[in-house]
């Protein structure tokens, strides 16, 4: 009779950790944090299909074959952590992608384990085992992770980023350390795009992108932040690591042209970075101070700052928050209303629609100029909420008379705002006559904050049937190509130029120009602030399309301020 062999007669010694690991297609690791040195059961390598010429007996060595766009790494989910460790560890579990040879091998894991803390609180030990996702489990895993990133850089997305860097707030108040947040701007893209065409712009976009990782510490994070600017989150980074760290991006950028087919073209970046929780202690703050010392590396001749309190703005700061509850409270008693100017054609000074301007009514029943509280709420972030409430007086007011035209202003974040979209769609729903009537006007400042944003707001307005038009043009940096990119309907040409056109050779000849490329274009204009007839007369001569200012018509509450339909 054969031998045959059963669970019985089979090795009877007991199992090793490594046979019950392999069994399982699980492989064990154990992290000593402050050696960086990791240590494996023995299956391994054959597990994660290794050769032995790869070493990973350290974790740094081991975080260099990830995909280095992956979302998380062991590294960022025990430091990231917002639990601690109350004596029995900390739980995690997450999934990255392992490269073998490039993107079209990677290999999907599940690395799942528990930290443990030292004295001081910081993790000192990790232990875990990591498993390869099936083939039916790595596709979707795949497509979810690259629905995190920026479509053409590959690098993590800016809610991602964002996401990121809360994460690091956290820990570092658990643990009582400092992180940092940059953002790095390519300030010469404009001028790219006009020099070599758009294509030449993507290229130096995405260069930069590999040039900053490339500069980047081991841990650390970098996303598209907008069309222009990314943002890079440094983990346990004081301003002493920040100056050497942001120095480093700099140079990495600026120390050489990028070769194209037209030859050498340079590309130059401003780094603006922020300290946290120091002068930062959510992520609001987080990327304000961060752009404010973008802002100021944008103007200072080494292109780096780092945040530092600066009492005047401070001043300003409480003086928005201020005004910002003056806001709230009249946006909570209904005393918010709109004020109406109209915009008459150049040629025949004929009134053709109004734009819709914010006006509040105090306490003592007074009514006074929304300006300055728009600027407060843009400052402390609420101006959504003005934003809906402006866009529901408009359309009451279109509903209401079905003769009257109106442009309506939006700020920049509304462009993100799926809330104020869902809600213009569902009035178009209920009302498809009022689209035709209705114009939108988006800053420029804000147009070229985030073009992909922006292109993609026009393009939902275009669709549903309403005109949208670019406000104070000139004062930004948007090249006209930019705007043909848009495809919006009109520009207006920013007041302070026109206001100085009696007075100014150098406004006259550029606001000629600025008509003269936008007639060439197939732009409509709209000159504003016309105060004097000898300017509505030199404008009329140019080319203006149409004028509006306080020559023709100043702002009035009275709904028949609003013109008649022709």
């Amino acid at each position: 009779m054969p031998n045959v062999e059963t669970a019985a007669t089979r090795d009877a010694r007991p199992l090793s950790l490594e046979d019950t690991l392999s069994a399982v297609g699980e492989a064990a690791y154990d992290w000593d944090v402050a050696s960086d040195r990791l240590e494996w059961t023995a299956n391994a390598r054959h597990l994660l299909q290794l050769p032995p010429s790869v070493r990973i007996d350290e974790a740094a060595r081991f975080e260099t074959l990830l995909d280095p766009e992956a979302l998380t790494t062991r590294r960022s989910a025990v430091f990231g952590a917002s639990q601690a460790d109350d004596g029995a560890g900390v739980p995690f579990e997450i999934e990255y992608p392992l490269l073998r040879g490039g993107r079209a091998q990677r290999l999907w894991l599940q690395d799942r384990g528990r930290w443990y803390a030292g004295a001081d609180g910081r993790p000192q030990r990790v232990v875990g085992v990591v498993r390869r996702l099936g083939d039916h489990q790595e596709r979707p895993a795949e497509v979810a992770a690259m629905s995190r990133f920026d479509p053409l850089t590959g690098q993590l997305a800016r809610a991602r980023l964002i996401e990121i860097a809360a994460s690091a707030l956290a820990a570092g108040a658990r643990m009582q350390t400092s992180s940092s947040f940059a953002l790095a701007a390519l300030v010469n893209l404009g001028a790219i795009n006009d020099a070599y065409g758009f294509d030449i712009g993507d290229r130096a976009v995405v260069e930069v992108a590999r040039r900053l990782r490339g500069a980047m510490r081991g841990g650390d994070s970098l996303g598209r932040f907008s069309t222009s600017t990314f943002g890079v989150v440094l983990q346990e980074c004081d301003a002493a690591d920040l100056q050497v760290a942001g120095r480093r991006l700099l140079a990495a950028v600026n120390e050489e042209p990028m070769a194209t087919e037209f030859g050498p073209v340079s590309v130059r970046v401003a780094v603006g970075a922020v300290v946290a929780p120091r002068h930062a202690r959510d992520t609001a703050e987080l990327v304000s101070r961060a752009r404010t010392a973008l802002n100021r590396a944008s103007a200072a001749p080494s292109g780096f700052s780092i945040y530092a309190p600066d009492p005047e703005r401070e001043a300003a700061r409480r003086a928005h928050v201020r005004l910002a509850d003056e806001l709230v409270a009249a946006l909570n008693a209904h005393r918010v209303a709109l004020a109406f100017q109209p915009v008459f054609r150049a040629d025949t000074r004929e009134a053709v629609w109004s734009e819709a301007l914010v006006r509040v009514r105090t306490d003592g029943g007074d009514i006074i100029s929304g300006g300055p509280l728009v600027e407060a709420a843009e400052e402390v972030g609420i101006v959504h909420m003005l934003d809906h409430r402006v866009l529901d007086l408009a359309i009451r007011k279109l509903a209401a008379d079905p003769d009257i035209r109106l442009a309506v202003n939006i700020s920049a974040s509304t462009t993100n705002d799926e809330s104020w979209m869902d809600a213009l769609t569902s009035w178009f729903t209920l009302r498809p006559d009022l689209a035709e009537r209705m114009m939108v006007e988006i800053t420029e400042t804000a147009a070229i904050a985030d073009l992909v944003a922006t292109s993609r707001f026009v393009a939902e307005l275009r669709a549903l049937g309403v005109k949208v038009a670019i406000d104070d043009f000139g004062t930004g940096h948007t090249s006209f190509k930019a705007l043909k990119e848009l495809a919006i309907d009109l520009v207006k040409i920013d007041g302070s130029f026109v206001r100085d056109l009696g007075r100014s050779a150098d406004s006259g000849a550029f606001v000629r120009a600025l008509l003269a490329l936008s007639r060439e274009l197939g732009f409509e204009t709209v000159a504003e602030q016309v105060e004097t007839e000898a300017v509505a007369e030199m404008l009329t001569a140019w080319g203006a399309t149409y004028l509006q200012g306080s020559l023709l018509a100043a702002p009035s509450l009275r709904s028949d301020a609003a013109p008649q339909r022709a």
